[in-house]
């Protein structure tokens, strides 16, 4: 299973595999994405101000963007397996693209503009992860490899947001929020290009075996498109598969600790008696332990079952999670907080092996309809999940410690849920085609 296996005809030189330029292709997504999603609250504050505006009118801003975002995945994964990942991932990179264009270029003149611009980049970026990517993913690896591809896709987005944090306020500094805007919109305008360019549906149309096949497969034909099926629809037959809501249910639930987490896990060494700047330094710690953490889960999920290394995932966090909350029970040292902060997040890193098992459990013609409704679904709980910790950190008394019993609680569930998800592993790499 190793690089030569790759080898079209014995001689070949040896060389990269086509595959990483579609792991890079990968990795970009997370830019475009973690552009759209940080960038307007960072730059909150000066939208606000243009648009003379209160906070919770410009926070519309955010809502409308978060409710397409969540909502429209399914549309972005049906598409990808009628025309292919490539064409919906194109589209869908154009459309966030232009909708950061038009914001900077837009937005800054009424508060309906200003919404109705960044909807459209919510509705690119409910396209632009995991309704495609997995699908591709699959097609280039061999299920055996997905784990290590994907460990090299998630990071983007960590590392953008801890770019974006240092380099947009200096850009606003500079250019003004709408300026900066749209020089973004540029930005993911070149990736989405480089999308159009460059990326393949099916190794076979470079004449390619996957990353990870056996040596001496053959070269599959490109595949053909898909005929039309009479009868049920792409969706029906995806929400009549079992593991649909079997993963659905428990990625709605892993949500629901992920996001409470996100939201609360700052404010919980701000309350422990530390300052802004040192709270906000947790973030850069987090980030780069789950970077480093995806390096050692995506792997290990290639030679366990991947439901196995997600309920592992999920019981470490469990565990860090409750740790956490005893210590801020005292008064904790700020190196105490950074280091549970770092080991939870770390335990986070197990996203790229839940990315990695949507491209496992879904067959090649439903691929990017299955992960498209996962991604759905979850809306439930990326929007309640803050909401519910917060009602739990109300009810002790505002301390926040208390929200991650809830996140604790989450974890436990989900990764009791993955456990019962059939099992996959086989002993031979399975090559498949794209459909």
């Amino acid at each position: 299973m190793g690089n030569s296996a790759d080898k079209i005809t014995p001689g070949t030189p040896s060389k990269v595999h086509y595959g990483y330029v579609i792991v890079a292709a990968g990795f970009l997504t997370q830019v475009i994405l973690l552009i759209s999603q940080r960038s307007l609250s960072i730059a909150l504050v000066n939208i606000q101000e243009t648009l003379g505006a209160s906070f919770a009118q410009v926070g519309m801003i955010s809502s409308y963007f978060g409710l397409v975002y969540a909502g429209a995945a399914f549309f972005w994964g049906w598409l990808a397996d009628k025309v292919g990942p490539k064409y919906a991932l194109t589209g869908a990179g154009g459309c966030a693209a232009v909708g950061l264009f038009c914001f900077g270029l837009l937005g800054g003149q009424s508060l309906n503009l200003a919404i109705a611009t960044y909807t459209l980049v919510g509705l690119g970026c409910a396209g632009i992860y995991i309704a495609t990517v997995p699908k591709l993913i699959a097609a280039w690896f061999v299920a055996e490899k997905r784990g290590h591809a994907m460990r090299f896709v998630t990071p983007g987005g960590a590392i953008t947001s801890m770019t974006l944090g240092v380099v947009l306020p200096l850009g606003i500094a500079s250019k003004g929020w709408q300026g900066s805007f749209v020089i973004l919109g540029i930005i993911a305008g070149v990736i989405t290009l480089g999308f159009l360019l460059l990326v393949k549906n099916d190794p076979a149309e470079k004449g390619l075996t996957p990353v990870g096949a056996p040596a001496g497969t053959p070269v599959a034909p490109v595949p053909k498109k898909p005929k039309e099926q009479k009868g049920l629809s792409d969706f029906a037959e995806v929400l009549k598969m079992r593991i649909t809501w079997q993963f659905g249910i428990t990625y709605i639930i892993y949500q629901l600790g992920y996001m409470a987490n996100s939201t609360f896990y700052v404010a919980s060494v701000k309350h422990a008696g530390y300052s802004g700047p040192q709270a906000g330094l947790a973030v850069t710690f987090a980030a780069i332990t789950s970077i480093l953490a995806m390096q050692i889960w995506g792997p290990l999920s290639d030679k366990l079952e991947r439901k196995t290394v997600i309920a592992i995932g999920s019981f470490c966090y469990a565990a860090f999670a409750t740790i956490y909350f005893f210590v801020l029970l005292g008064q904790p040292s700020l190196i105490t907080c950074y280091i549970c902060v770092s080991l939870m997040q770390a335990s986070f890193g197990i996203t790229p092996v839940i990315m990695a098992a949507l491209g496992d459990y879904f067959p090649g013609a439903l691929r990017g309809t299955g992960s498209g409704v996962i991604s759905t679904m979850s809306m439930v709980g990326r929007y309640g999940g803050p909401a519910l910790a917060g009602m739990v950190i109300d009810a002790a008394g505002g301390k926040v410690g208390y929200g991650f019993t809830f996140t604790a609680a989450t974890l436990v569930v989900a990764g009791i849920m993955a456990l019962t998800w059939p099992t996959l592993k086989t002993k031979q790499p399975k090559v498949e085609t794209a459909s």
